[in-house]
């Protein structure tokens, strides 16, 4: 099978650079040759991934670069890195047609984002498109339409306004060019759900499900820092971006509520805001003596910090997957999160409370809940239980194999659909 991808560019680090990365590996090391087409430095490549005789590599760098005018603060950066993005995607999408020609693909692959503004034009030329979205912006809109009350305290009207607009235009282009995409593979039901009666797409367009992978060897349980911990407060952790549809507002709540068990429970909030929404203005309401606030840390530093809380807590409004439930749980924490996160679906409920999205009281009752399960020494029980839970979801082996079965299904479906019609479309001899 050979397939053309086109996405950001991997990296050695988190977030969809870190899972692009893990699928492009379990995909060369099932015999899958993958062309790869990336805007940016060939040297920006992981070196792990350079090493695999499967996957090739076209790139197209960019001049864009931090510290200059058109990135001189968050907003423009946002627009102008994506104009950027758009230019270079453009050149590769008419390499990777020219590259079709010579040596026929048996699909695209468009990791991340939906709008195709660079494969639009070239679509008749090309296989089918797949489709593996991390969010869409219909949603993002309807959030930030909600939630302008809590906005307030950190943007102005005229930045809130100009959001707005960004958001109206990409959720517009989005609704357009996603009905040109042949199959999407949904990080999620709740997401596949949303993304049908948003962007109005028939289910059978969306019906296939492939959560992102996580490095359980690297995201694991590690008892000898629990048990060298010096504060014995049961600890829960929030980990997120300080911005739209978070939930951050809940936390807030949250720490207010608990106000009751200070010096026996504690919450640690990690994050910043987003290049384009700022909800830190909600922190001045912390409960001081519950809950702390850390504006930034390194991926090392927060993989440790799993080793120094007892569990997660993800209130997020909408949420298509959730990286940091899968991470989580590979290190042994049990889960508190809302019925709107993606990751949490399949999970079992011993290790992974749901409440209601938006039900304080259901949030507080859970937390409360699992407070006296730990304190009553039932941590250990949960650990085991959270890790294994972590490893049949999450691994990067299970998603891996679950994609490329996801791309011999539909390799077979083309070839049987041009047999019937007469014609051999886009097939590698």
């Amino acid at each position: 099978m050979r397939i053309a991808w086109i996405g950001p560019m991997p990296n050695d680090g988190g977030g969809a650079t870190g899972v692009g990365r893990s699928i492009l590996l379990e995909l060369s090391r099932k015999g899958i040759e993958v062309d790869c087409y990336f805007s940016g430095d060939r040297r920006n490549i992981p070196e792990v991934l350079l090493k695999e005789k499967n996957l090739n590599y076209f790139c197209e760098a960019t001049s864009w670069s931090w510290n200059r005018w058109y990135s001189r603060n968050n907003y423009m950066a946002f627009v102008t890195g994506q104009y950027a993005n758009l230019r270079c995607e453009m050149k590769l999408a008419k390499i990777m047609a020219e590259q079709h020609r010579i040596k026929p693909y048996d699909l695209v692959f468009q990791f991340s984002h939906i709008e195709l503004h660079a494969l639009k034009k070239y679509k008749k030329q090309l296989p089918p498109i797949v489709l593996y979205p991390t969010v869409h912006h219909a949603a993002e809109l309807r959030w930030h339409r909600r939630e302008k009350h809590l906005a307030k305290g950190s943007e102005s009207w005229a930045t809130r306004m100009l959001v707005r607009l960004m958001l109206n235009v990409r959720a517009s282009t989005q609704k357009r060019h996603v009905k040109s995409v042949d199959y999407i593979v949904s990080l999620s039901r709740n997401f596949a759900k949303e993304l049908c009666e948003d962007y109005k797409l028939s289910p059978d367009k969306v019906n296939f499900f492939v959560p992102n992978p996580i490095d359980v060897d690297k995201f694991r349980p590690m008892p000898e820092l629990r048990q060298n911990r010096t504060d014995n407060r049961v600890t829960f952790l929030f980990v997120s971006r300080i911005s739209v549809r978070k939930g951050t507002e809940m936390m807030v709540e949250l720490s207010r509520r608990l106000s009751d068990l200070a010096g026996q429970a504690k919450i640690i909030l990690v994050g910043n805001h987003s290049l384009w929404s700022d909800y830190r203005g909600l922190l001045k309401g912390l409960n001081p003596e519950v809950a702390t606030y850390i504006s930034e840390i390194s991926g090392k530093q927060l993989q440790g910090l799993y080793h120094e809380v007892d569990s997660l807590v993800i209130p997020s409004h909408y949420e298509p997957f959730g990286l940091v439930v899968g991470e989580a749980l590979a290190s042994g924490l049990p889960v508190v999160a809302s019925d709107k996160i993606g990751a949490a679906e399949e999970v079992k409920e011993r290790v992974c409370r749901i409440f209601a999205a938006g039900d304080m009281d259901a949030l507080e009752a859970a937390v409360r809940k699992l407070y006296e399960e730990i304190r009553s020494g039932r941590g250990s029980e949960l650990s085991e239980v959270a890790r294994h839970e972590a490893v049949r979801l999450f691994s990067r082996e299970k998603v891996g194999d679950d994609m490329a079965e996801i791309f011999e299904r539909l390799v077979h479906k083309k070839q049987s659909v041009s047999a019937g019609r007469g014609a051999v479309y886009g097939v590698s001899n």
